[in-house]
């Protein structure tokens, strides 16, 4: 019989996730804007996509605990990680 571990769990649990963003509109916009503008504010993303705050906050941080998006400190910028964006395409194509 085939053991799981925890590791196994988070990353099936992580994929699993990770396909939902792909029909999550703002989150796929967020990625999308991050991939053609490059690094952008967390007020640019506000701006750009025309949502809240706390929305904002939501996807931002999901987005981050996924892997997909990173944030550097100086200057405070989120940037897309491309090899993990990537991947989540290609799951469109699985």
């Amino acid at each position: 019989m085939h053991e799981q571990t925890s590791d196994n769990i988070v990353e099936k649990l992580t994929i699993k996730r990770s396909k939902e963003i792909l029909n999550d509109k703002v989150k796929m916009e967020i990625l999308k804007m991050l991939k053609k503008n490059g690094p952008c504010s967390f007020g640019d993303i506000l701006r750009g996509l025309g949502i809240s705050q706390p929305a904002g906050t939501s996807h931002i941080l999901e987005l981050k605990l996924l892997g997909l998006i990173e944030k550097s400190a100086d200057p405070p910028n989120f940037n897309l990680n491309s090899s993990r964006y990537d991947m989540l395409l290609k799951q469109m194509d699985d």
